[in-house]
């Protein structure tokens, strides 16, 4: 069976099984073909990271919570992606939905990841809107329009197959 229909398999049964009042709802996901949402984000580090300065770069978006236990599973497979293409063009965004800012800073000092992360603070709420469910990943291409939406939890060999949008 092919990986990625092994994978929505998988996640169609799940959230059936489990959440049987949503799915039969409407995704609450951004168009393919939209543009990056956001002009600037402040991330954890308190650096500003504009848009504009992502130009010609394919930009992951990636929403994840210090609580989520498929975030926990995926955010190493993200950072593998990072590390492996950020030099070829490939930039990654990490969004944490959590509470407060704090428990994301801890999370991703004490997990030693290197991606840059933004807190989804009100302000960037505002432009960048919250998913319904976590983690969920956007692919942004070279032009700045979004061309993967995923969400819940990927294999690794998805994660890692994100890198043909460079």
């Amino acid at each position: 069976m092919h990986f990625k229909s092994r994978r929505n398999l998988i996640q169609s049964g799940a959230l059936i099984a489990c959440l049987p009042s949503l799915a039969f709802s409407q995704p609450n996901s951004p168009e393919v073909g939209s543009p990056i949402p956001w002009s600037q984000v402040k991330l954890l580090n308190d650096e500003v990271l504009k848009s504009s300065q992502l130009k010609g770069q394919v930009l992951v978006t990636y929403f994840w919570a210090s609580w989520c236990p498929f975030c926990a599973q995926q955010s190493p497979e993200i950072e593998k992606l990072f590390v492996k293409y950020q030099s070829k063009g490939l930039y990654v965004l990490g969004v944490s939905v959590d509470k407060d800012v704090t428990a994301a800073k801890i999370h991703m000092q004490k997990n030693r990841y290197t991606f840059p992360s933004a807190w989804l603070d009100p302000q960037l709420q505002s432009e960048l809107k919250k998913p319904k469910g976590i983690p969920v990943v956007m692919v942004y291409d070279k032009s700045g329009l979004l061309v993967q939406y995923e969400k819940g939890q990927m294999f690794a060999e998805d994660v890692q197959a994100l890198s043909r949008w460079i």
